[in-house]
C-alpha cells in the first residue's frame, strides 16, 4: 500500500472535499481523484458518494479511516522519526529524482562515500523527470515520493528551497580523427558541422540556446542521443560534433577517441539544482544527505 494514497484518503476524509485537499496537500485535484480511484480500485469499494455538490463516504469509508487512523499519524505526519538520524546505524531509504546525465556525476561519489560513513542506509534514484516538468517535480516532491529532485532549472513555485550542487562549462566533442577539424573551432565552423544533440531539453530550448549569451543559428542536427555520454561515443565514431560538459569530457576523453575543444562563443556554465520542499527543513536525516552531497561534490563546480 502507498502510503500517500492514505494520506489523501485521510484529509478528504476530514475536509469532506477533493478541491480542499488538493489545496491543503499543494497538490491538484486530478492528483486527489487519482489517488482516490487507485484506493477504490484496491478495496473494490467508492468510498465517497455525490450528495448534493458534496461528497460523504461510505461506510466502508468510515470503518477504514478508524482503522488507519492511528498507525497513519504515527507513520505519515509524524515528525520524531525525522528528528534523530545516526547514518552509521540508520536503515532508512532516501529517494531522488534525477537524470541518468547527472546521475553519473552525482551517484558514484555519493555512494562511495555512502559505503564508508552510512553502510545501512538505502539510496535509490529511479524517478526521472524532464525538466520542463515543474508539476510532477512539484507533485512528486509533496506526496514524498521522492526527498530531493536534481535538475538544470530551478523549481520556482512557492515553497521550495533550490541550492545549485554543480556547475560545469559546456565545451565541444568531436572525433579524434576529424577530417576538417584541428585544434581550434570557429564559429563557422561549429555551424557548418552536423551535431549530435541530447533529447533534454532546458526551458523549452536546448542547451546551447538557453545558456548562450548572443543570438545564435540552429545547429544542423544528425541525430538525438538519449544522454550525453552515448551522444559523445556517437561522435568519436562519426563526423558530428557534441555539446559536452566538463566532467564528460574528463572522463570519457580517457575511453574513446574523442578530441575537447572550446566553444566559439560565450556561454554560461550549466547548472544543476538541487530541489526540496521547505516541510523537510526540520528532517534531520535530509539535512544531512544535503550536505553530504554538496560535500562529496565540491571538487566538481
Amino acid at each position: 500500500m502507498d502510503l500517500n494514497l492514505l494520506r489523501v484518503f485521510d484529509a478528504v476524509m476530514k475536509l469532506g472535499s477533493v478541491n480542499a485537499t488538493a489545496d491543503m496537500l499543494d497538490i491538484t485535484a486530478p492528483a486527489v481523484s487519482h489517488s482516490l480511484n487507485r484506493l477504490r480500485e484496491q478495496y473494490n469499494d467508492p468510498l465517497f458518494i455525490r450528495k448534493g455538490r458534496g461528497i460523504i463516504p461510505t461506510n466502508f469509508a468510515i470503518e477504514l479511516h478508524a482503522d488507519i487512523q492511528a498507525p497513519l499519524d504515527l507513520l505519515v505526519n509524524s515528525t520524531k522519526s525525522r528528528q534523530v538520524f545516526n547514518p552509521l546505524t540508520s536503515t532508512r531509504t532516501f529517494r531522488i529524482s534525477s537524470h541518468k546525465d547527472i546521475d553519473l556525476v552525482v551517484l558514484p561519489k555519493l555512494l562511495q562515500y555512502k559505503e564508508k560513513h552510512a553502510p545501512s542506509i538505502n539510496i535509490i534514484s529511479d524517478i526521472e523527470h524532464l525538466d520542463s516538468d515543474e508539476q510532477l517535480r512539484h507533485d512528486d516532491l509533496i506526496l514524498r515520493k521522492v526527498d530531493l529532485v536534481f535538475a538544470t532549472v530551478p523549481l520556482k513555485m512557492s515553497g521550495y528551497h533550490n541550492e545549485i550542487i554543480l556547475e560545469q562549462d559546456l565545451l565541444v566533442a568531436c572525433s579524434i580523427n576529424h577530417p576538417r577539424i584541428d585544434d581550434q573551432l570557429s564559429q563557422q565552423q561549429f555551424f557548418n558541422e552536423k551535431h549530435l544533440l541530447w533529447t533534454t531539453k532546458r526551458l523549452n530550448d536546448d542547451v546551447l540556446h538557453s545558456l548562450s549569451l548572443e543570438k545564435l543559428p540552429y545547429r544542423k542536427i544528425a541525430y538525438r542521443a538519449g544522454s550525453m555520454a552515448s551522444a559523445l561515443i556517437m561522435a568519436s565514431q562519426t563526423e558530428w560534433l557534441c555539446l559536452t560538459s566538463q566532467w564528460y569530457a574528463d572522463t570519457l576523453s580517457a575511453f574513446a577517441p574523442i578530441k575537447i575543444l572550446t566553444l566559439p562563443f560565450a556561454m554560461d556554465p550549466l547548472p544543476v539544482y538541487m530541489t526540496w520542499h521547505q516541510s523537510q527543513n526540520a528532517d534531520v536525516g535530509l539535512r544531512w544527505l544535503r550536505q553530504t552531497i554538496l560535500d562529496v561534490l565540491k571538487d566538481e563546480t
